[in-house]
């Protein structure tokens, strides 16, 4: 446990072990609401220079030499940048590191931003399309001791294995070049505290849906032998409260499912409006795409106020929740910048 003034506080674990399915109850967290939260959506899957900005979404500016200049690059990957506002201080909280190795900090030199006020940083999971380009961000943000927070699962070697046989490897983050780094690892299932109790890192996310079933075509390393590992416990997102507007959820990849993510972060909270969410559903591929009638229903009925599908979500996926909640939703590009206030 750290002192209340430091960057984050861990909360006594409430949640099972990795082989339950459900968690514990838990008393509401009290988060404290923050005056503003600027999101920069720093690596994902697609761009669109074409975008138009609005009142909320602000989109990176074309020039007349756009051509010379160097561009912006999507990949199959995440990464976001949250700057929390609160009483005048500005404190940022970076959430990922996309795929490659040089694309969120390329894209960082490109939109000109710094990392002079991150004060900590968050792995989703442990899937290497979230934490390839963890050295340069890392160098980037330059602070011994950053915090780093991971569920202990995110550490498993695993790998995918597709109907069609293809496999393809997931390396869990690099242990040495954390340590190298002089990175404070913080290995935690439940939820843990940043910023003064400003931010919340969901830990793992409780299972109650019965569709979303987590990824089917994945196996884990265990004692030399690959075995089933279809939950991906190490799922966590980020939860902001905005003052006035109600809980912002940023989640990667929503392996938990992003109905459960949603739920979970309201009964963590004890917060029930949901303002926001940002990030992906896991709803592409002909296994999930089966169940984007069941989730969109759920959304429905949640009615966030803005909703940004990134990432996994699916082509297919992200254009029914654009038809049944058109006024929530954003197209996401990489360089978007979004204000919640």
């Amino acid at each position: 446990m750290c002192e209340n003034n430091g960057p984050f506080n861990s909360l006594p674990s409430k949640h099972g072990s990795a082989t339950h399915s459900q968690t514990q109850p838990l008393n509401p967290i009290n988060l404290r609401p923050v005056d503003e939260l600027d999101v920069t959506i720093v690596v994902d899957n697609a761009i669109d220079i074409l975008l138009p900005s609005d009142e909320r979404t602000k989109r990176p500016p074309l020039t007349w030499d756009w051509s010379e200049k160097q561009q912006l690059i999507a990949e199959h990957g995440y990464s976001v940048l949250l700057t929390f506002h609160r009483n005048g201080e500005d404190r940022s909280v970076l959430y990922d590191a996309g795929l490659s190795q040089e694309t969120a900090t390329h894209n960082l030199n490109v939109l000109g931003i710094d990392l002079k006020n991150v004060e900590a940083m968050v792995l989703s999971h442990g899937h290497a399309d979230h934490h390839g380009g963890l050295e340069g961000m890392l160098r980037r943000v330059g602070r011994k001791k950053l915090p780093f927070v991971l569920h202990p699962d995110a550490w498993r070697d695993r790998k995918i294995v597709f109907p069609s046989g293809t496999e393809i490897h997931m390396p869990p983050p690099s242990r040495k070049l954390l340590e190298d780094e002089e990175v404070q690892v913080l290995e935690e299932r439940g939820p843990t505290f940043l910023l003064d109790r400003g931010v919340l890192v969901s830990g793992q996310v409780e299972r109650v849906t019965s569709f979303e079933r987590g990824f089917p075509f994945q196996q884990a390393s265990q004692n030399g032998l690959w075995e089933p590992d279809p939950w991906i416990w190490d799922d966590q997102g980020i939860i902001c409260n905005v003052k006035g507007r109600g809980l912002v959820v940023v989640s990667s990849c929503s392996h938990s499912g992003v109905v459960n993510v949603l739920r979970n972060a309201k009964r963590i909270t004890g917060v029930e409006k949901i303002h926001a969410f940002i990030g992906g559903l896991h709803l592409t591929g002909g296994t999930f795409e089966k169940i984007i009638p069941e989730t969109i229903e759920d959304l429905r009925k949640v009615r966030p106020d803005v909703i940004v599908p990134g990432h996994c979500t699916g082509w297919k996926a992200a254009n029914q929740i654009s038809g049944v909640l058109p006024e929530a939703y954003v197209q996401t590009s990489v360089g978007t910048h979004m204000v919640f206030h």
